[in-house]
């Protein structure tokens, strides 16, 4: 007589498999490290994007981009400035005390002529980095 079904052996060592995968895949789930630095490198992206925008369409204006340890965005530092990220917790930018201005090309002017790299460290000493080269391209590291 032939039985349809799963042994309990062959039971229990599917239970032990998915236990050891849950196991070592869970910290990727539930783990809050590098993702408070990688929002804020996005969110720095698209601020000095704009900001490049906006320095290529208004060429009578200095558009610039302030980088502080606690602060990266444009002046004047209020609630309703959304081109700027401020006082993120565990979060610090270098270098410090830095403008980085746009020329009517798109290309970097001020501090970062040649080009630079801005860099973004969490508390916990995860680093991200976002370049940007002598001709405007801006990118994530």
């Amino acid at each position: 007589m032939k039985s349809a079904g799963f042994t309990l052996i062959e039971l229990i060592i599917i239970l032990v498999i998915i236990g050891i995968l849950a196991v070592s895949a869970s910290p990727i789930f539930f783990d809050s490290s590098g993702t408070q630095s990688q929002t804020a490198q996005l969110k720095a992206i698209s601020i000095l994007r704009a900001v490049q925008q906006k320095a290529m369409q208004d060429t009578t204006t200095s558009y610039y981009v302030a980088v502080t340890q606690t602060t990266f965005g444009t002046p004047p530092y209020t609630e309703e400035n959304n081109l700027q990220i401020s006082n993120i917790n565990g979060v610090s930018f270098s270098p410090d005390g830095i403008n980085i201005g746009f020329s009517a090309l798109g290309r970097p002017t001020q501090n970062c002529v040649g080009g630079c790299t801005v860099t973004l460290t969490e508390s916990s000493g995860i680093s991200r980095t976002i370049s940007i080269n002598k001709e405007g391209f801006i990118d994530a590291q």
